[in-house]
């Protein structure tokens, strides 16, 4: 296995674990219909990206499975073929994770109503922080030459 393999299947993990982490969390400051006073609600557990997105929770689970595939191609198959090929494909599509995660960030889903805040919480950053190890470490792998396990071939010596 090269060395960047296993940072790419970290990367993967930690993005297909955030998908069922909290991504957002609602805020508001009502007030309380008895007293008149304003009173501090929060939205609980708030939402997993599999609760609350329609597609984007697919797509990102798909490029998780990819990177998790980059270590897993190296482990379970011979040669370096299948193992690059598997690299390219995730350094290729592994940027979408970046983009769709950063972008889910910036832009909830949904809008902010009057009086509530929407936060962002902890699923979403540790889905960016995997998404760029995992985009990263396939990338690397990629861009190592070596072959780990290679014997070198057997060469005759002719006597002359």
């Amino acid at each position: 296995m090269r060395r960047a393999e296993p940072l790419a299947g970290l990367g993967g993990a930690a993005l297909f674990v955030s998908l069922f982490l909290t991504w957002y969390r609602a805020d508001a400051v009502v007030p309380d219909d008895e007293t008149g006073v304003y009173i501090y609600a929060s939205g609980g557990d708030g939402t997993s990206a599999w609760s609350f997105f329609t597609a984007v929770d697919v797509e990102l689970a798909v490029l998780a499975a990819l990177f998790l595939a980059v270590p897993l191609t190296s482990l379970l198959t011979r040669g370096p073929a299948k193992a690059i090929g598997t690299a390219v494909l995730a350094s290729a599509f592994g940027w979408i994770a970046v983009l769709l995660v950063a972008f889910r960030l910036l832009f909830p889903p949904f809008p902010d109503f009057d009086g509530v805040t929407i936060s962002t919480a902890a699923g979403g950053f540790v889905a960016l922080a995997g998404a760029i190890v995992g985009w990263v470490g396939s990338w690397l792998s990629m861009r190592d030459e070596s072959t780990p396990g290679a014997k070198a071939p057997v060469v005759p010596i002719l006597d002359a």
